[in-house]
């Protein structure tokens, strides 16, 4: 009877702390926001990525999935600065064939996952890769390509890379009529 009791109080205790212990986290969350501009964007851009990109398993999903993935990521990411980006190329791709593209070597802790190499077309501005540190320090980076390998388990990607023109992505997407520019 005892340990009944105990566990009755212990469960109740618990159901009444833990929403307390929420609602006042998400309140000090919303309140006492610095003043600081750059503070006020990362927190705008965090709440557009949570609206727009959910990661989720893609391990059986098609190309064009992966591809509506990468392209709703960049959406929540990156600001686009004009037009609609497109999805210039998708593959599947494994971890050992990933330096012979340029694009450097990635090292996973276990096992490697599933790997999809996207390219994203359009005209963006990726400045917000720059660290907030720098970002006063930095113009506006615009680029014309968005290069991901996502990890299909994960559902984000384990690496990004840019590009101002064709010419570095040539060898990526195997396509020599890439303009330079």
């Amino acid at each position: 009877m005892k340990k009944t009791l105990i566990i009755l109080s212990f469960l109740l205790v618990t159901i009444g702390v833990v929403p307390t212990v929420i609602f006042w986290s998400k309140r000090a969350m919303t309140q006492n926001q610095p003043n600081n501009p750059h503070e006020k964007e990362r927190l705008e851009r965090a709440r557009r990525s949570e609206s727009l990109f959910q990661a989720r398993l893609l391990v059986d999903a098609s190309h064009e999935e992966v591809g509506k993935a990468a392209l709703d990521y960049t959406k929540a990411k990156f600001n686009i600065l004009s037009g609609a980006p497109t999805v210039a190329f998708t593959r599947s791709i494994t971890n050992a064939e990933i330096p012979s593209t340029g694009l450097g070597k990635i090292n996973f802790i276990g096992g490697e996952p599933p790997l999809m190499l996207v390219v994203v077309k359009g005209d963006f501005d990726v400045s917000s890769l720059a660290t907030a540190r720098f970002r006063d320090l930095k113009p506006r980076t615009q680029t014309k390509y968005i290069v991901y390998i996502f990890d299909l388990r994960a559902g984000i990607p384990c690496l990004t890379s840019t590009g101002a023109t064709g010419e570095y992505f040539r060898r990526v997407l195997n396509d020599a009529s890439l303009p330079d520019r």
